[in-house]
C-alpha cells in the first residue's frame, strides 16, 4: 500500500498495516508541496480473497478525527480478470471534513489507477 495508496503524485513515508481483524492502520499522506495528511482506522472484517472491511479517519493538526468512514472491499473473479468494488460510507464527520470528503472519489479512483500501474509493473 505504501506505493499505491492516496491521490496521484502522493508518497507515504509512513505506511503501518496490522492486517488482521482489529488489527490498526496508520498512514501519513505526503502531497507534491510536502503537506501531511495523517490517518487512522481499524481492520474489522478480512475473508480472503473476497472481502476486506476497515474504517478510516483523517486526522486533523490536533490528532482528532474530521471524519470516519466504513469501507467495503469486495473481489471477485470475472473470466481471467478480477472485479473491484468499493463502498465507502460515512459514519462521522465534523464541519471541517466537507472538503475531504468532496475528494473521496477521486482519491479512491487515483489509488486504484496508482494500484492498476504497480500491479503492472
Amino acid at each position: 500500500m505504501q506505493h499505491w495508496w492516496g491521490p496521484k503524485d502522493f508518497t507515504n513515508p509512513v505506511c503501518e498495516l496490522d492486517l488482521r481483524p482489529g488489527g490498526g492502520i496508520r498512514i501519513h499522506m505526503r502531497s507534491p508541496d510536502g503537506t501531511i495528511y495523517p490517518m487512522t482506522g481499524v481492520y474489522r472484517e478480512i475473508v480472503e480473497p473476497e472481502r476486506l472491511v476497515f474504517t478510516s479517519a483523517a486526522l486533523d493538526d490536533k490528532g482528532d478525527p474530521m471524519f470516519e468512514v466504513l469501507n467495503i472491499v469486495t473481489l471477485s473473479e470475472q473470466g481471467a480478470k478480477t472485479k473491484l468494488t468499493i463502498r465507502a460510507s460515512i459514519l462521522k464527520a465534523t464541519a471541517q471534513a466537507a472538503a475531504y470528503l468532496a475528494g473521496m472519489e477521486q482519491g479512491w479512483s487515483q489509488s486504484l489507477d496508482r494500484l492498476a500501474q504497480e500491479v503492472e509493473s
